[in-house]
């Protein structure tokens, strides 16, 4: 079985797969006699010009009316447990406030450590296209621990702005005035994007940043290290 790279990604995954398995199912189930139908009882002249007399079933109603309502059921239920999971983050989740804004993104972690992504970070300047995750520079990335569930509070500065963690399948509306949450874990090491899911501007396309996961001993070392020198004033001479 294929390693599970990121949560809530996997439940993600699983009801996507429900139900498309159940429309296809569904599908057959009303194609397959209809295209039957349609040819056994096509028009012919001469044939069945008759009105037919059609004979009533009450079981056969019966079960096309419960049968749906049991798969309604199920896939309600499945899907409200699964969001109640992508929800809510574990208890034991490190805490990371996000503040977005025009065009770039604030990382305030709990023990006041500050890193900003801003959009002329991630992209190449001479062919104006975004870089490979791995070629960005550390200290434009936002570290984060292995194996470890990260809740983040997002808000915004200016805009609406959508804070969208690629790898975990989740994104979350950064508002002014209001904080909104979510929450993913990464277990692989390695750089992966975040992105600007909302558009906010002309440098919306180029709004993105960088997370990197790391050994939580090497995450623990990063962040005793001190504030990240790089300054939000900086974005004024963007």
């Amino acid at each position: 079985m294929k390693e599970i790279l990121a949560y809530p990604a996997n439940y993600w995954q699983t009801m996507y797969e429900i139900w498309l398995f159940i429309s296809v199912v569904i599908y057959l189930v009303v194609f397959l006699p209809a295209a039957y139908f349609l040819i056994k009882y096509r028009y012919r002249k001469g044939v069945n010009e008759k009105a037919q007399e059609v004979k009533e079933s009450k079981a056969l109603e019966v079960l096309w009316t419960i049968i749906p309502t049991i798969v309604v059921i199920y896939l309600a239920t499945h899907s409200f447990a699964f969001y109640r999971i992508q929800r809510n983050a574990p208890e034991n989740a490190l805490e990371i406030k996000v503040t977005a804004f025009m065009w770039g993104w604030e990382f305030e972690y709990p023990n006041g450590k500050k890193v900003y992504s801003f959009f002329n970070s991630v992209v190449n300047p001479e062919t104006n296209v975004y870089l490979k995750p791995e070629e960005v520079n550390d200290m434009f990335k936002a570290y984060i621990p292995e194996d470890t569930p990260i809740k983040v509070l997002c808000t915004s500065r200016d805009v609406i702005h959508s804070f969208y963690v690629h790898p975990a399948k989740v994104t979350e509306d950064c508002v002014p005035g209001r904080i909104t949450h979510l929450w993913f874990q990464i277990n692989q090491q390695g750089d992966y994007w975040v992105f600007c899911r909302e558009y906010c501007g002309t440098q919306h396309s180029k709004m993105a940043a960088v997370l990197k996961v790391v050994p939580k001993g090497e995450f623990e070392k990063w962040l005793n290290q001190g504030v990240q020198s790089n300054n939000p004033s900086d974005k004024q001479n963007l």
